[in-house]
């Protein structure tokens, strides 16, 4: 179940998560109001945008290494650790961000969609940790690594 889980349920999560991010991306640009007054030259616009692409490169990048064993022994193990680990640390927030805005939202469906995004973010966490775990320990063996007594191995 866990290979399911981190192989197959974790990734197609991550790629529903960027098609919303998309969406809302879209909706915002081009449903907002227009202003008369433009942004300032010294905007966080840049700042911004910057961040929505660091974000969606890595969950795109960390479903990859998640559903794909291959496109995964092809990224260096530590690099590997450490997108798997921001991609973590990334849902967290996202399920934290849900969280809140369930508890503090009126009833609606932006509380249905933060009702199905809380279990959805710790469910791509859960799989971040198993892809971790899976890290650690070799193929084929049930001890994860740096645990074998000293001078073995």
């Amino acid at each position: 179940m866990s290979q399911v889980l981190h192989r197959r349920i974790a990734p197609a999560l991550v790629i529903l998560q960027l098609l919303y991010l998309v969406l809302m991306e879209l909706a915002f640009a081009f449903l907002a109001p227009a202003t008369a007054e433009p942004a300032p030259a010294g905007s966080a616009l840049p700042v911004y945008w910057a961040t929505v692409a660091g974000v969606a490169v890595v969950m795109a990048a960390g479903a990859l290494v998640l559903a794909s064993a291959p496109a995964g022994a092809r990224v260096p193990g530590p690099v590997r650790w450490v997108l798997l680990a921001l991609l973590g640390l990334l849902e967290l927030g996202i399920a934290a961000s849900f969280l809140h805005a369930a508890v503090t939202g009126s009833p609606g469906p932006d509380t249905v969609i933060a009702g199905l995004g809380v279990p959805a973010a710790g469910s791509v966490v859960a799989g971040c940790v198993l892809g971790l775990r899976a890290e650690r320990t070799p193929r084929g063996s049930r001890t994860p690594l740096g645990s074998e007594p000293h001078g073995v191995g």
